[in-house]
């Protein structure tokens, strides 16, 4: 399956029995020769099948309509009222992966909108950034930071393709 995967220029990362196909989670249970995408069970099919679904799946949320400003607005609260439980100031630099946590903060939530779901978010975002966009529609100024734990870092596909990982944000 990945020979298959690298021939359609699908990028795949991870160690069996769990790999990602951005944004995807593909998990392998080979007791039950099920194939899972995210929590949804495929059956069992021929590889290069999967990988059309798969491409398919990633074809339809290129389709679906992104609005970035709002999406900015929306982290850009999550960030404010982070700052204000932690007592920090505007300007400091946030893990997504914290703002994740106020944005979803129930389990529940998180059922609807999972990490891998927020992480197409950001890496949307991260597109309309490196674009030129750099406020949110309420004039604030955003900017990603640096990676200071590899392990909180949010593995994306930028525009090109290019795998980049993302961990801080901060609004001013």
């Amino acid at each position: 399956m990945l020979d298959i995967c690298r021939e359609n220029e699908l990028d795949i990362q991870g160690e069996f029995p769990v790999y990602e196909m951005f944004p995807y989670r593909v998990r392998l249970d080979v007791e039950n020769q099920d194939v899972y995408l995210d929590k949804k069970r495929i059956q069992c099919m021929r590889p290069s099948s999967f990988v059309n679904t798969v491409k398919a799946n990633q074809e339809k949320l290129k389709k679906v309509r992104f609005n970035a400003e709002g999406f900015a607005e929306e982290l850009a609260a999550a960030y404010d009222l982070a700052n204000a439980k932690n007592n920090r100031k505007p300007g400091y630099n946030m893990y997504l992966t914290n703002l994740y946590k106020f944005l979803t903060p129930m389990s529940r939530f998180r059922k609807d909108y999972d990490l891998q779901s927020f992480s197409y978010d950001i890496a949307r975002l991260y597109a309309e950034f490196m674009n030129g966009m750099t406020t949110t529609k309420g004039g604030r100024v955003f900017a990603f930071g640096p990676a200071r734990n590899g392990q909180k870092s949010i593995r994306i596909l930028d525009a090109n393709g290019r795998e980049q990982f993302l961990a801080t944000i901060c609004f001013f």
